[in-house]
């Protein structure tokens, strides 16, 4: 086990928490992203474990020691910031060469070093070149480079991309994952970019009020969300709400609105009249152009379509139901280009086991999202 937070607590001159009982395990040589909404407390749960602050309560253990009290020299971490706070006047190899050097290793191990890196980084001929020189993408590999050269057991990498224009962005999504894979290297990445953390991780965890609501795979988040709020906050839904009409072993009959009774396939409890949340990602529909009433099976919705966005890959839909519903249905592209046009008729099929049931939380919730950021 790299990393191991235990009952982590943390909070600021107005004593609202800003990390709250926090717990997670990171095993070694994983890429770990905590993803959540600004404000969350992402950055200071980095902060914490690299000693900028110190927890008001709790344990902070790298490979079985608790480094609460360590100073951060001391700590074997590597951190990288959301601006990649270069020396300006300092050529890339210094400033690769700045922590070695601090440390005082023998300036022909440092050479060897920082050759290597280079070479992972893709830095290599521009050893000489001052920051000024470098665009984005080559700045940001220095600061990776930087931080390595210390030789963490842990490197600690707060939003690192999000100055990066899009296409740059994702091109070092894939060297972060090389680099990482290369030099064995445990990683925590945090970032408020949905994308950027299922592509990156092994496994991510989910934040909110300075809380770890769900830590797994993209795949066990995605399709497995523990709350109503990790189910909106990874990737797109389509929010219903309705009422349990009766529950046959594990198959739920809900009435959710006017023309609108579906089945889910669960594994949970739920009793005739009680409310409930439905949760349905766009890429698990199916919309079906076709006036043909036949066919039927449960599920299988008539509609009409309303919007038809091209992405390229994908259409993105939004049906309108019989009974007046919107959903949000993520369409492969038709033969030839062919766009289904606003007005197109056809219906919608959603799979039973691709319906994702909650107990709405205290509050309440509005009838219908059809889409959900």
């Amino acid at each position: 086990m790299m990393v191991r937070l235990q009952s982590i607590s943390k909070a600021f001159a107005a004593g609202q928490p800003v990390i709250d009982d926090f717990s997670l395990e990171i095993e070694t040589g994983e890429r770990f992203i905590l993803l959540g909404p600004s404000g969350c407390g992402k950055t200071t749960l980095l902060r914490l474990i690299a000693g900028f602050e110190k927890p008001d309560k709790g344990g902070i253990f790298i490979e079985g020691q608790n480094v609460v009290h360590m100073p951060v020299e001391q700590r074997p971490v590597g951190f990288i910031f959301q601006n990649h706070a270069l020396f300006k006047h300092m050529t890339v190899y210094d400033n690769i060469a700045v922590g070695p050097r601090v440390r005082k290793e023998d300036e022909t191990s440092i050479r060897k070093r920082i050759g290597k890196l280079l070479s992972i980084t893709g830095l290599k001929g521009l050893e000489s070149a001052y920051p000024g020189r470098l665009s984005g993408g080559e700045s940001q590999r220095v600061a990776i480079a930087r931080a390595l050269a210390n030789r963490p057991k842990l490197l600690l990498l707060d939003e690192p991309l999000s100055a990066l224009d899009p296409s740059l962005r994702k091109n070092l999504r894939q060297e972060l994952v090389e680099m990482q894979q290369s030099l064995g290297i445990t990683f925590l990445f945090v970032t408020h970019d949905q994308e950027e953390a299922m592509e990156l991780s092994d496994r991510m965890g989910i934040l909110q009020g300075g809380r770890l609501l769900q830590a797994g795979t993209p795949a066990e988040l995605y399709d497995r969300p523990a709350s109503p709020f990790v189910a909106g906050f990874i990737g797109e839904v389509n929010r219903l709400t309705g009422t349990v009409i009766k529950q046959t072993g594990s198959v739920v009959k809900i009435d959710f609105g006017p023309e609108l009774t579906l089945v889910a396939a669960t594994g949970g409890h739920w009793l005739e009249g009680e409310s409930v949340l439905g949760f349905i990602r766009p890429p698990r529909l199916a919309f079906q152009p076709s006036d043909d009433p036949e066919g039927g099976g449960r599920n299988r919705i008539a509609g009409m379509v309303r919007q038809c966005t091209f992405y390229g890959d994908h259409f993105l839909l939004t049906v309108e139901l019989i009974g007046g519903a919107r959903l949000s249905v993520k369409s492969h592209p038709q033969p030839m280009g062919e766009v289904l046009a606003p007005g197109t008729r056809g219906f919608v099929r959603i799979p039973e086991e691709s319906l994702i049931l909650f107990r709405p939380p205290p509050g309440g919730e509005r009838r219908l999202d059809a889409r959900e950021n």
